[in-house]
């Protein structure tokens, strides 16, 4: 015969049971993550890159033995640079020659210009290229001290366009031997991009 308190055993195993199995469901656990993470994802905004922040810009390049010191700037503030107008902007080129010899001359070329305006949809425009060819020979003289300085006028941009990457490709010669007439012909690039302003809407109280 069984002893009587065995259904008691019986009912404090069942209840045992029971409570082990009570907590947070895995799955409950595993889903709490990923919709923090796609929350935080969906507030994350794009850096915004603006190279004329301050002011000015000034990048070291090389072309070949030559180092070319470059500086920008634009004499129409920031704040104006919206779509629709003609932008100047400013740019000083001056070199030295590694491993030269004293006298040994490095001249510009040609400087080009390509620009890409980009709207708030990451829609590219090309818009026209603007070129300075040198207008004499062998080209300009940028041996330091001397120096190229030159304003040039970036293309309006469409209607909506939100920022520029401005392109800019420079040619240099570098004479072969001091008073030479024979030239080693190299070419650097650089890049920089600048935000633009939406243009007001605005109108005048009357």
């Amino acid at each position: 015969m069984a002893p009587r308190h065995a259904p008691l055993w019986a009912a404090l195993t069942a209840l045992t049971l029971a409570t082990s199995g009570c907590g947070t469901p895995p799955w409950q656990t595993a889903t709490a993550s990923p919709s923090l993470s796609a929350s935080t994802s969906a507030s994350a905004k794009p850096t915004v890159v603006n190279d004329l922040a301050n002011g000015s810009l000034g990048r070291t390049l090389r072309a070949g033995a030559a180092v070319l010191d470059v500086k920008y700037w634009s004499t129409l503030d920031l704040g104006q640079w919206v779509p629709e107008v003609t932008k100047p902007l400013n740019v000083v080129v001056t070199s030295t020659l590694q491993g030269g010899a004293k006298g040994q001359q490095v001249f510009l070329t040609a400087v080009r210009v390509t620009t890409t305006a980009t709207d708030a949809a990451g829609v590219t425009h090309e818009l026209d290229a603007v070129n300075d060819a040198a207008s004499v020979a062998p080209g300009y003289l940028i041996s330091k001290p001397n120096s190229y300085q030159q304003v040039l006028s970036l293309p309006q941009a469409p209607a909506g366009s939100t920022a520029l990457r401005i392109g800019f490709t420079y040619e240099v010669l570098i004479q072969s031997a001091p008073k030479a007439d024979t030239y080693l012909r190299q070419a650097t690039t650089d890049t920089i991009e600048v935000p633009l302003v939406a243009a007001s809407t605005t109108q005048p109280t009357r």
